[in-house]
């Protein structure tokens, strides 16, 4: 299997607009003949935990999953290289790949609303891919939410979190389709790995893989197979004590990775072939996930002009679920086209039908930003 880190040389970085996925209605209910208990929901009394509680209740999923961004870091190092981290406490600490940071004691960390900070290497594994920024800026933020009692399951749901590419506070869907993998990236050995189907890219290295329904974060995303779609993230619960003992005692001396000794050589850039598939992969993961107003940013200004915003939307109106089964891509008249293998889930007279379609992108740069200059599809054979 060909597997590659996830940590990007693109230095232009383009904010995307936020994803939006559905909201969740909670309702309550009390029957007259069940017997009334003392309850922290109807007294002025709450502690921390309860306080959390609330709120979690209170907010939607769309909510949920802004509040989960605002917490997501990009890192840049001294020689260009782009990752991701996210808020690991409240004292300032962000979590990462080791591989984002390695030969770096200091690095350059951007939060959601574009800030700049210095952030300080305290710690970092020689053979597991996890490392600790301090961001001293950063302390009293609130930290994302870690799942440490339960194991990832075979088609949890799942959100990749990061800046894939430099598109800083991007959000991808898929399943858990794998758990348990090994393999070795030198110099890292990756164990207990789980295997996930979210679109990932260069740059998304260290962000932060979420379950959908609890918004907490199961894993590390560390690693990509982009031939099959395919990423794999080190379970948190795993790093946890690792982590934990780099805040309590920062390392005195960083160790030298000889395999980054020529680094600033040595360094790969995405591809646009590797750049034109994520915008396709991308463009289909919003629209899965109904962020119809980011799929249509991906769009070039000459696609725009054909129809609008509204009429772009009406079109997925019957809409059940959009998967890419497989792709690919080469370069055509400077451009990029990409083959994808697509399967549609549409409400058809009242009843769910599945289709395979054969999509074409063809990608162009407009701007200094990859857009689709063309989309066309068609049913397969």
């Amino acid at each position: 299997m060909n597997k590659k880190w996830t940590a990007s040389l693109i230095a232009a970085a383009m904010i995307v607009g936020l994803t939006v996925w559905g909201g969740v209605a909670i309702k309550q209910y009390v029957a007259g003949s069940i017997k009334q208990e003392p309850s922290y929901l109807t007294t002025g009394s709450l502690n921390a935990d309860e306080e959390e509680f609330l709120s979690q209740l209170s907010m939607t999923r769309e909510e949920a999953l802004f509040d989960a961004q605002q917490k997501v870091i990009q890192i840049e190092t001294p020689i260009g290289s782009i990752g991701s981290g996210f808020i690991y406490n409240t004292e300032g600490a962000i979590v990462t790949n080791a591989h984002v940071v390695a030969n770096a004691s200091e690095v350059t960390v951007i939060t959601a609303d574009s800030a700049r900070y210095t952030g300080y290497v305290k710690g970092i594994s020689e053979t597991t891919d996890v490392a600790v920024v301090q961001v001293d800026e950063l302390s009293g933020k609130e930290p994302m939410e870690l799942e440490t009692e339960n194991e990832a399951q075979l088609l949890d749901q799942v959100l990749a979190l990061g800046s894939p590419l430099g598109f800083q506070n991007t959000v991808t869907s898929g399943v858990i389709d794998g758990t348990d993998r090994s393999f070795v990236i030198e110099p890292f050995k990756y164990e207990n790995i789980d295997q996930f189907t979210a679109a990932i890219s260069p740059g998304n290295s260290g962000g932060p893989l979420l379950n959908a329904d609890t918004m907490k974060v199961i894993g590390l995303n560390s690693a990509e197979e982009p031939d099959q779609n395919l990423g794999y993230s080190i379970p948190i619960a795993d790093v946890v004590d690792l982590i934990d003992g780099w805040i309590a005692e920062p390392m005195e001396e960083l160790p030298t990775f000889d395999q980054y000794a020529e680094q600033p050589a040595d360094a790969v850039t995405p591809t646009v072939e590797e750049q034109a598939l994520y915008i396709a992969q991308y463009y289909l993961s919003s629209i899965e996930f109904g962020d119809f107003v980011t799929a249509y940013s991906l769009l070039s200004v000459s696609v725009q002009q054909e129809f609008t915003f509204a009429e772009f939307k009406d079109e997925f109106q019957n809409l059940l679920s959009i998967s890419l089964k497989s792709s690919d891509a080469f370069v055509v008249s400077g451009d990029v086209e990409v083959r994808a293998s697509v399967e549609k889930e549409e409400l058809i007279n009242n009843k769910p039908e599945s289709t395979l379609f054969d999509y074409r992108f063809l990608i162009t740069e407009e701007n200094g930003q990859f857009k689709i200059k063309r989309l066309e599809s068609s049913v397969e054979e």
